[in-house]
């Protein structure tokens, strides 16, 4: 079993050389959101695979397998909703299965901000990684 990683927000996109599956046309590698509850964000790629794959969606600050998460600057955190469109579930830090997609499977990850800052929310940089592993 062969398996990518593709890491966002500010983090290496990951590929071997060619084979049989492959991530492509990644549309942010760095997601940004305003300073304001319920802003979003997002970003798109897609799949290319001649065999069933599985897919797993994780965040370095996920708290739970519904895509609650938070971004933090190492201190303070904000809360976080993050949502996977395109796969057969809305599941986190779980594998889900795709299918043979020569064409491609387009996958969309949108993180929204749950939480106003307040006026006595520390300024600075919040930031969370998210993970994309694809086995076959």
């Amino acid at each position: 079993m062969k398996k990518y990683l593709l890491m966002l927000l500010g983090c290496v996109v990951w590929m071997p050389t060619a084979e049989a599956c492959a991530i492509s046309s990644v549309s942010e590698n760095n997601l940004q959101m305003r300073a304001q509850y319920r802003s979003q964000t997002a970003t798109s790629f897609s799949v290319r695979c001649d065999r069933s794959y599985n897919i797993k969606f994780s965040s370095r600050n996920l708290k739970d397998n519904y895509g609650r998460s938070f971004v933090s600057n190492g201190r303070d955190r904000i809360s976080t909703q993050m949502s996977i469109r395109g796969a057969r579930q809305n599941l986190w830090n779980t594998p889900i299965s795709g299918g043979v997609s020569t064409l491609g499977q387009k996958y969309i990850i949108v993180v929204q901000l749950n939480e106003q800052p307040s006026v006595s929310t520390p300024a600075g940089m919040y930031t969370d990684d998210l993970y994309v592993s694809l086995s076959f």
